[in-house]
């Protein structure tokens, strides 16, 4: 679970960087990534406030994710 915790917390920062440079929609496909692998974390250790944060960052991303697919005809 150790090496879980850091791939997702590596890809994150990844996500993060894309993001400050605005790298769009890239930046939410890398961040949905590694909020799923804290989510997975989060499950594994059964840490509910892991889940929670992480269940509605990846809600949250995903909802972004859906957006920039409708804004892509625009």
């Amino acid at each position: 679970m150790n090496k879980l915790k850091w791939v997702s917390s590596l890809i994150l920062t990844i996500g993060i960087v894309l993001t400050s440079y605005n790298i769009y929609p890239i930046n939410l496909y890398v961040q949905s990534v590694g909020v799923l692998g804290w989510l997975i974390t989060g499950i594994l250790a059964k840490d509910n406030p892991l889940i929670f944060i992480n269940s509605v960052g990846f809600v949250v991303l995903l909802s972004g994710i859906v957006y920039s697919w409708q804004n892509i005809g625009s």
